[in-house]
């Protein structure tokens, strides 16, 4: 059962404390992470790249940015860590996007289009105050409401929602586009 935060629903979990947003998102999935995934994105692998999370904190992270659980929305919130992290360099970039793109298994392996969506949520997490939020121990914070949080930490729920409507504007066009090359006529 996907989850989408629309409009309505950004509206309502901004008073709803990070605690009862996770239960009421997160509790019916129980994920078996990959070891490829576990290597690269886990604070506990040796190998880990900046923007590292635990599973829990990285569901905290999309419910403060409104995104759901589709590869797409799991692409946006690891650019998002990855970005947020000051010492995520060029390499760590092309190291990330050759395994989510090539080695990654389906379904956590990325579209294109999710390459773009990671570049999103890259650029955001670059553009907020608060740096090294994938450091932050959102335990501390379990009874703080969403829109505090957000407050705290400079993520703006008119950016999520602008960038929401890029990003649909950005999907039909990519579709729209691939689908006209598709049927084009050969020359």
């Amino acid at each position: 059962m996907a989850f989408d935060l629309d409009k309505t629903f950004q509206l309502d979990v901004a008073h709803i404390h990070l605690k009862d947003a996770h239960t009421a998102v997160f509790s019916l999935y129980n994920v078996k992470i990959p070891f490829i995934i576990w290597l690269l994105e886990n604070p506990s692998s040796p190998l880990a790249l900046p923007g590292k999370i635990s599973l829990r904190h990285h569901d905290y992270i999309h419910i403060l940015l409104g995104r759901g659980i589709s590869p797409e929305d799991e692409a946006f919130v690891i650019g998002f860590t990855m970005g947020n992290d000051l010492k995520t360099n060029r390499l760590h970039l092309f190291i990330y996007k050759v395994f989510a793109k090539f080695i990654y298994p389906y379904p956590y392996n990325f579209s294109k289009l999710d390459l773009i969506k990671f570049n999103l949520g890259f650029m955001y997490g670059r553009k907020i105050k608060v740096k090294q939020i994938n450091n932050i121990d959102f335990e501390i914070h379990h009874n703080e409401s969403i829109n505090y949080l957000r407050n705290l930490f400079g993520i703006h729920a008119d950016e999520i929602q602008l960038i929401r409507e890029f990003e649909i504007w950005l999907t039909f066009d990519y579709n729209a586009s691939k689908k006209y090359y598709e049927n084009a006529p050969a020359l």
